[in-house]
């Protein structure tokens, strides 16, 4: 199992737990609340702009990041390729 989320509790669980994950940060910076960089079983993906965690628009750096880019993260994780997992 692994998890594909934004930088929500969702990524806090997953870390806590151990299982895999890719998590995506908008406006907030992975060094402030992503997981331990020591933990090779995360994925960090993030466009290095920090913005209003409270706008009422999502931050375009959040929208930048393409499906192909979070498939290549799944795929450096453990257990078995995303396009195996994947729902048809």
């Amino acid at each position: 199992d692994r998890v594909v989320c934004g930088d929500t509790g969702v990524a806090h669980l997953a870390t806590a737990l151990g299982t895999p994950s890719v998590v995506l940060f908008g406006p907030t910076s992975p060094e402030e609340w992503g997981p331990p960089p020591s933990r090779s079983i995360h994925r960090v993906l993030w466009r290095g702009r920090r913005g209003d965690p409270h706008a009422a628009e999502p931050h375009p750096g959040l929208a930048e990041i393409g499906v192909e880019e979070v498939v290549a993260a799944l795929d450096e994780l453990p257990g078995r390729p995303a396009a195996e997992g994947a729902s048809r």
